[in-house]
């Protein structure tokens, strides 16, 4: 690997780990309620944050959100590079179509929020605000469904093709995929630890720290093995 082509890599990747970050950031802002109560299916626990931090959260993670895709990109090339060409190509698009379909649904979270604010305030046209809500969640919620399927069919490609050598990341990196992370996640929230309440807001932000810092320090560590 030549030097032009590992700045770049490195670069990307470095872009696509902020991106996590600062997208998390946001998320976080914009769901995390104390008590937790994510599951519940009238967005109940919106009320608990502030207009402030759901004003925040919703600039703050949708303008930040677009960088994903360069971050996918330099995922794509760590399988092509190693030999997976298809199957990074299939990343590459994959990922950066369901993110820009994930920030469609990010961006919808706020309508949700403030609807269910206004509910919770005792607004004497709650019923039609409900009927609203759940108007607003059917045209949301699917969204994030594509999302999630995107990221199961590339935990798939990611445990085969890393698991064979078959990319710039070492075979041990195969059992960080991002649905196996995802559900670790999802089950501490499930199995009421505190931990859970914290990270489920930003669960696919967390998971992506985890897999572009493991991506760049792969990159780093391929380059010196080379040298």
């Amino acid at each position: 690997m030549d030097n032009r082509i590992y700045k770049q890599l490195l670069w990307t990747g470095i872009i696509g780990f902020f991106a996590a970050l600062l997208v998390g950031i946001g998320e976080f802002t914009l769901q995390y309620s104390p008590s937790g109560g994510y599951e519940n299916e009238n967005y109940q626990y919106f009320a608990n944050v502030s207009k402030e931090k759901l004003s925040l959260g919703h600039f703050f993670s949708t303008l930040a959100a677009p960088l994903y895709v360069i971050g996918y990109w330099h995922l794509g090339q760590m399988f092509i590079l190693g030999g997976s060409r298809i199957q990074g190509w299939i990343i590459t698009l994959l990922g950066g179509y369901a993110f820009i379909v994930g920030n469609a649904w990010l961006g919808g979270r706020i309508y949700l929020a403030l609807t269910a604010h206004e509910i919770a305030e005792g607004n004497e046209d709650s019923q039609v605000l409900s009927s609203l809500l759940n108007s607003f969640s059917m045209h949301n919620e699917p969204l994030v469904n594509a999302l999630r399927l995107a990221i199961v069919v590339i935990s798939i490609l990611w445990i085969w093709r890393i698991s064979t050598g078959k990319t710039l990341f070492p075979r041990w990196a195969a059992i960080f995929s991002p649905a196996v992370i995802l559900g670790i996640i999802f089950s501490t929230y499930f199995a009421g630890l505190s931990i859970g309440v914290i990270l489920l807001p930003a669960a696919m932000n967390a998971v992506h720290l985890i897999i572009f810092a493991l991506s760049i320090y792969s990159l780093i560590k391929h380059k010196r093995t080379r040298e």
